[in-house]
C-alpha cells in the first residue's frame, strides 16, 4: 500500500513538474502560446486571394521590422535578434507550424519586442498574415 502511494506521489510530481517546465519554458522566451498551438492548422483555406490579402496586411503590420521578404531587415529591425526575426529560414520551421505563428502575431512579446495584433486585426486577418508569412519560407 506505502509502495502505491509513493508511486501515485512521484507520478503526479512528475506531471506538475513536466507542466510548470513547459510553462516556464514559454515564460522565459516570453510568448503566449497554449501548448495544443503546434497542432493547430489554418482555418482558411490557402489560395491566391489569402496569400494577396496576408500579403498586404504584413507591409502594413510586419514589414518594419520582418522587412519586405521577411528576412529581418526592415528599418525597425532589432539585428540584436536578426537570426530569429528571419522568416525566410527554413530551419525555424518545425518550431514554427501554422499554430505557433499565429499565437505569435496574436499576442506579441515584450523582449525581444513583437507587438501584439489581437487589438488590430481579426483572428481570420490573423491567419492571413500568418499563410503568408508561411510561404516566405525557403523550401
Amino acid at each position: 500500500m506505502l509502495n502505491r502511494l509513493v508511486a501515485m506521489a512521484c507520478a503526479a510530481f512528475a506531471v506538475i513538474f513536466l507542466l510548470a517546465a513547459s510553462t516556464e519554458t514559454a515564460s522565459l522566451q516570453g510568448w503566449k502560446i497554449p501548448p495544443t498551438a503546434k497542432e493547430e492548422k489554418n482555418p482558411l483555406t490557402v489560395d491566391d486571394t489569402v496569400l494577396a490579402a496576408g500579403k498586404k496586411l504584413f507591409a502594413q503590420k510586419c514589414q518594419r521590422c520582418h522587412g519586405p521578404d521577411g528576412k529581418g531587415d526592415g528599418p525597425d529591425a532589432d539585428s540584436d535578434h536578426a537570426d530569429i526575426m528571419d522568416l525566410t529560414n527554413p530551419k525555424q520551421a518545425d518550431a514554427n507550424p501554422d499554430g505557433v505563428v499565429f499565437y505569435k502575431v496574436w499576442h506579441g512579446r515584450q523582449e525581444p519586442r513583437m507587438p501584439a495584433f489581437e487589438d488590430q486585426l481579426t483572428k481570420d486577418q490573423a491567419w492571413t498574415v500568418v499563410a503568408f508569412a508561411q510561404s516566405l519560407r525557403k523550401k
